[in-house]
């Protein structure tokens, strides 16, 4: 029992060093970015089109819809927001499930568990998959 649980601490700790490193990315990407586009904006457009090729197969979807906010504080704002929602929110085989915020169909943040525990006394049913 004592070796399931050192490993558990073990994987809860490499995700939280990942999402430090992670974030620690991101900031250096961002700081990077801007100096290159004061530099030179041209560079910096070769730069993130090279990045984001998959990005730049739809000829509506133009970079000068989407360049800019690489560098912008924006970014650095909803990426960070993403990570600290995410973090700790990782299953492990043998641990107990993570309590994943969502949002009700009245717009109320809500969490999984508080289904579950009958706090608004109906079935739970879970659809993972994409709108779009």
């Amino acid at each position: 029992m004592f070796v399931n649980e050192a490993v558990m601490f073990l994987q809860k700790l490499g995700v939280y060093l990942s999402t430090a490193l992670l974030f620690c990315y991101l900031i250096s990407l961002n700081v990077i970015l801007r100096i290159v586009y004061l530099l030179s904006p041209k560079l910096f457009e070769k730069l993130l089109l090279t990045m984001g090729t998959p990005m730049t197969g739809n000829p509506n979807f133009r970079f000068e819809d989407w360049g800019l906010s690489f560098k912008s504080f924006s970014f650095i704002k909803a990426a960070s927001a993403h990570m600290w929602l995410s973090m700790g929110q990782e299953a492990f085989k043998g641990g107990a499930a993570p309590d994943s915020p969502v949002v009700t169909l009245e717009g109320q943040m809500s969490s999984i568990f508080k289904f579950m525990k009958g706090l608004y006394n109906r079935p739970l049913v879970l659809s993972f998959g994409s709108c779009t």
